[in-house]
C-alpha cells in the first residue's frame, strides 16, 4: 500500500472516531425520555392531583417541564438535571421560563412549578421510587409522582 493511501485512511478511521465519541449517551435511558405525568399525591396532605398534558422532558443535562396543547396556561420551564447516590435519585434544579426555544434567564415562579409536581426553583431531588423504562414513580419530600413513557 502506498504511503499517501495508508496516511489518508489512517485519517479517516482518526475523524471516524472523533465524531462517534461526540455523542452524549443517556446516564439511565430508563429514566431519560419523554414523559406523561399522569397525577401526583401531595405527601402533607395526601391530596392526589390528576394532570392532563403536562409533560417532563429528562435529558442527561437538561430536564423541561411543560404544558403542551393545554388550556390551564401552566407554561414551560427548564432546569439542569443531575443523578445522585448511584443513580437512585434524579435531582432537578436551577429552573428557568422556557420562551420558544431560547431561555430567558428568568427564575420559574414557584407556584407554577407545584403544577408540575415541584415545590421549589432551586433543588427538587426525588427519590427513583420505580422505573422500568415505561412507568416511573418519582418521590420527594412535596410529591408523589407517577409518570408514563411518552
Amino acid at each position: 500500500m502506498k504511503r499517501g493511501t495508508y496516511i489518508i485512511i489512517m485519517m479517516a478511521i482518526g475523524l471516524a472516531m472523533a465524531f462517534s465519541g461526540c455523542k452524549k449517551a443517556p446516564i439511565n435511558s430508563d429514566v431519560e425520555g419523554l414523559w406523561i405525568l399522569e397525577q401526583f399525591t401531595l405527601t402533607e396532605t395526601g391530596e392526589t392531583v390528576k394532570c392532563e398534558r403536562l409533560y417532563y422532558s429528562i435529558t442527561r443535562m437538561v430536564t423541561e417541564v411543560a404544558e403542551k396543547q393545554g388550556s390551564k396556561g401552566y407554561g414551560a420551564y427548564i432546569g439542569r438535571t443531575e443523578y445522585r447516590n448511584n443513580e437512585t435519585q434524579l435531582v432537578v434544579k436551577d429552573f428557568k421560563v422556557r420562551k420558544s426555544t431560547s431561555d430567558t434567564g428568568e427564575d420559574a415562579p414557584v407556584e407554577k412549578l407545584k403544577h408540575f409536581g415541584i415545590d421549589n426553583q432551586k433543588e427538587t431531588v426525588f427519590e427513583i421510587v420505580k422505573c422500568n423504562g415505561e412507568k416511573m414513580t418519582l418521590e420527594s419530600d412535596y410529591a408523589r409522582l407517577e409518570l408514563t413513557k411518552f
